[in-house]
């Protein structure tokens, strides 16, 4: 491989990791869109799972590219199990109203706070655990990881409306590698002092005066 090869290569494989990142989740966004509109289940949670996935892949076919990415695969692994994890939760779907009910409020409201946060973040959102631009605005002005308090909030919801084992166990796992992949982010992170300034600022991760 010559040295003008491997220069175009790193020139163009953030675009093409992008563009089939944005073809392979909006693939899975429009089978889950389609599959609700065919079972007539196409209500505020499915339109506001459409909105937050055209949302997501906007921004990830124009985020900037990143300064400095984590290279440690495992670090890396945890991140991207945290992302796809919802993937994994399985339908078994409540017979009580009231619990129904309850569940679609929660994953509504995680939704809509999930956008809030995208729009927070713009061209700096990522799946990997690298480094773009520290926000500090927004949500990110209250808690330190609004993008991953929206996450496993929408898994609560998903859970009290599709409760068994198999999905408690993927709960716990799921929230696990998400606050795992936050104490990692904040590790790499933190060899840059507007980062560092940052979380002297704001002090907590998922939750004002708890933790």
């Amino acid at each position: 491989m010559t040295p003008r090869t491997k220069s175009c290569l790193r020139r163009h494989w953030p675009l093409a990791l992008n563009i089939f990142l944005v073809v392979a989740l909006g693939r899975y966004g429009v089978v889950k869109a389609y599959e609700a509109w065919q079972t007539q289940q196409f209500n505020v949670v499915e339109i506001a799972f459409a909105a937050h996935n055209v949302v997501m892949l906007t921004f990830i076919l124009i985020r900037r590219r990143h300064q400095a990415m984590d290279i440690n695969v495992f670090h890396q692994l945890v991140a991207l199990a945290a992302f796809f994890s919802g993937i994994a939760f399985v339908k078994a779907p409540t017979e009580s109203l009231p619990l129904t009910t309850t569940a679609q409020i929660i994953m509504a409201a995680a939704l809509v706070l999930s956008i809030v946060t995208l729009l927070n973040l713009g061209r700096s959102f990522g799946i990997l655990i690298a480094v773009r631009q520290v926000k500090t605005g927004g949500l990110y002005s209250v808690i330190r990881h609004p993008m991953y308090f929206t996450d496993i909030l929408w898994r609560v919801g998903y859970l009290a409306g599709n409760l068994c084992w198999p999905n408690a166990a993927i709960f716990i796992a799921s929230s696990g590698c998400y606050v795992y992949r936050a104490m990692l982010e904040e590790q790499f992170l933190s060899q840059y002092p507007d980062y560092q300034e940052y979380k002297k600022k704001v002090r907590y991760r998922f939750v004002p005066g708890v933790f």
